[in-house]
């Protein structure tokens, strides 16, 4: 490539990086504020591992946590590198706690925030789903336990034919 070529390019891409930044300052209306869930949830970055009673018990589990979208959104990423791979992106939607599973079974249920405590944040299936839950099978519900700072557990529950199905659980531990 000529280095004219290469200077027009530069010069390209300069001028949109630079006018990006301009636009995303001044639509910033300030530091945002998180859902005090959110930011609990955020302590999870990093790798954990377990098991899972999803196939056979004591089946073992890797999850890997990571901030995306300018630290605005948790992506959890289930089995990661395996055909059982799924991903849950967590985020505030609307003053609200709220999280989207993509899941094996070939849907992405919305879940939001039903209730919270000192140890337990309990998701269940959002009204303005995609999903007819009378007639789909999809999880359902989700609940993730805070035992310390290194160890969770997640109760995934399904759904089909509008009732309860089962409760999938994870046991994982922070790996350092």
């Amino acid at each position: 490539m000529k280095k004219s070529a290469r200077l027009m390019i530069a010069v390209v891409w300069f001028s949109f990086t630079g006018l990006f930044a301009a636009y995303a300052g001044e639509h910033q209306s300030g530091p945002y504020t998180y859902s005090k869930e959110f930011e609990r949830l955020k302590q999870l970055v990093g790798t954990w591992e377990g098991t899972s009673d999803m196939g056979k018990e004591g089946e073992k589990v890797r999850v890997e946590y990571r901030l995306t979208a300018g630290n605005s959104a948790l992506v959890e990423n289930l089995f990661p590198g395996t055909p059982e791979e799924m991903v849950s992106i967590y985020h505030d939607r609307k003053g609200k706690f709220a999280m989207t599973h993509y899941c094996m079974l070939h849907n992405q249920p919305r879940m939001m925030l039903k209730k919270a405590d000192a140890r337990t944040l309990d998701f269940v299936f959002a009204k303005d789903n995609d999903i007819n839950p009378a007639k789909e099978t999809h999880m359902h519900a989700l609940s993730i336990t805070f035992e310390d700072n290194d160890h969770i557990v997640q109760k995934w529950t399904t759904f089909e034919k509008g009732k309860a199905k089962g409760v999938v659980t994870f046991k994982l531990t922070r790996m350092r």
